[in-house]
This record gives C-alpha cells, sequence and structure tokens, in this order.
C-alpha cells in the first residue's frame, strides 16, 4: 500500500472546502431569486456582484487554509526525511569504522607484520634487559637530546641481536627499533576507534602481550619528556602513555593511577622477570 504524501491529504480536503462553497454561493443565488428576497433588495444585479466577490473571497481563504496545511505537512514530511537520512548516515559511519578496524585485524596478521612484531619485541626485551639502552630507545622517540648508542649495548643484546661487531650491531639494532615506531603508531590508530570498543577487544591484538613492554616505554617517556625543558619544546605533545592508557581501559583492564603502581606490575609480571630484568630498574 502506498504512503499517503500530504498533498493527496491536500486534495481530499480542498475538494470538499471547494464544494462547500460553491454550494453554499450556489444557495445563496437561488435565494437571491425567489420572491421573498426579491421583497428585500431593488439591485439584484448589485448582489449579484457582491455575491460573486463573497465567493472569491471564500475561495481565497480556503487556499489560505489548504496552503498553511500543506506546509505543515510538507515540514513534517521534510523532517522525517531528514531523521531517516541520519540514521542512514550513522549507520554507514558505524560499518566503516567497524571494516576499518577488520582492516587493521587483517594488518596485523599478515607476514609483513609479524616481522614489525618481531623486531618490535626483540628492542622492548632488550629495553628490560638494559635500563641503559632503554634510555637509548626512549631517547630516540624525542627530537633533540637523543642519546647515542653505546658499544656495552651490543654487549646487553648480544644474545638478542646477531652482528659479528660493533658496526653490524648498529645497522641491525636500527632495524629493530625502527620497527618499534610502527608498532606505536598501529596501536594509536586502534585506540582512534573509540566508538567500537566492543569490536577491537573482540580482536585478539596480544596487547595483553604487550601491556608491560609499553608501560614501561611510557613511564621511561614522561621521565625524560618531564624532565627536560627543551624536550617538551621541541617534541610536542606527549602522546604514547596516553594511548596505553586507552588501551587499558578497552581491553577491561584498570590503568595504573600512579607511576609506583605499574612499577610493582612491571617488575612483578612473569614474562618481565623472564626476560631478566636490569637491576638498575630497582635502584
Amino acid at each position: 500500500m502506498e504512503k499517503d504524501t500530504g498533498y493527496s491529504t491536500g486534495y481530499k480536503i480542498a475538494f470538499p472546502i471547494l464544494f462547500i462553497i460553491i454550494g453554499i454561493w450556489i444557495g445563496g443565488w437561488f435565494f437571491s431569486m425567489t420572491p421573498m428576497f426579491g421583497a428585500l433588495t431593488n439591485q439584484p444585479v448589485n448582489d449579484i456582484f457582491n455575491s460573486l466577490n463573497a465567493l472569491f473571497a471564500g475561495l481565497a481563504f480556503g487556499g489560505v487554509i489548504l496552503t498553511v496545511y500543506l506546509q505543515i505537512e510538507e515540514l513534517k514530511q521534510t523532517r522525517e526525511a531528514l531523521i531517516t537520512t541520519a540514521e542512514a548516515n550513522h549507520d554507514m559511519s558505524v560499518d566503516s569504522n567497524e571494516k576499518a578496524i577488520l582492516d587493521l585485524y587483517q594488518t596485523y596478521c599478515s607476514e609483513y607484520f609479524q616481522e614489525i612484531k618481531t623486531s618490535s619485541m626483540t628492542t622492548l626485551i632488550g629495553c628490560v634487559k638494559s635500563k641503559e639502552y632503554c634510555d637509548f630507545v626512549v631517547s630516540r622517540f624525542f627530537v633533540v637530546e637523543q642519546l647515542p648508542l653505546k658499544e656495552c649495548h651490543y654487549k646487553s643484546l648480544e644474545d638478542l641481536i646477531t652482528a659479528e661487531d660493533f658496526s653490524s650491531f648498529k645497522s641491525e639494532e636500527q632495524k629493530h627499533r625502527f620497527k618499534v615506531d610502527e608498532l606505536i603508531n598501529f596501536f594509536s590508530i586502534l585506540t582512534g576507534k573509540t566508538n567500537s570498543k566492543k569490536i577491537i577487544k573482540n580482536c585478539d591484538f596480544f596487547y595483553q602481550w604487550w601491556r608491560p613492554l609499553f608501560w614501561l616505554i611510557a613511564i621511561q617517556q614522561k621521565k625524560r619528556y618531564f624532565g627536560s625543558l627543551i624536550i617538551s619544546e621541541y617534541s610536542g605533545d606527549l602522546l604514547f602513555p596516553d594511548v596505553v592508557v586507552k588501551l587499558d581501559e578497552i581491553y577491561g583492564f584498570t590503568p595504573f593511577k600512579t607511576d609506583e603502581l605499574a612499577w610493582q606490575y612491571i617488575l612483578s609480571h612473569p614474562k618481565i622477570i623472564s626476560y631478566g630484568i636490569d637491576s638498575a630498574y630497582l635502584d
């Protein structure tokens, strides 16, 4: 069944109004021809034109009523159309956002990203094993006050990065470390999909594995960032600690309110202990 429009309803109202007005006018015309009406006036022609004026005035008044009604109906239909369009746009936005997350998940599971995860894990485990190396890695996230890679780092990470000498170690270490940037950017993009937390949580991005390592880097980043006026001036806002907090919230963890609580978690985490954490973190 076709939906009744405002215009068809308007026609249904217009015709009865038209017939009523014409009927009244015709009835008045015949009444003016009766002897009773003739006894009341001696200007039948003038009265005829007056009746015509009354007819057109009545029609005009009926037209005003009809116009107002049609405008109200049109506004109602416009509002309904806008609501329908808004709902459709919202559904499209949700679908698009969900598709973006699924695309990210496919990227995360791709062969190329396996290399990123492996290299990032190598670098982050190195940060656990050597606080001095961690300070070097963290310094490289900022544009100023970057620390140099030292030969002692080569000795600390020789079981993680195979190299014949310090020169080749520098090249290999850089390849692994640059992958950490890609991993962090990936999770930063992921946390931007805040209206699809349920899908993110149900897609296994293995955040549980990354969580203690991410918190370690985030704490060391904050320590270096707020400990230097030059770094905060030239490096912009510090974003990664906020990303880690958002990831905790998405995956149902309670973000740590203080760095001390975060350190308790990191130092007691079985995976961190298995990597052999540097005793310098305990000072």
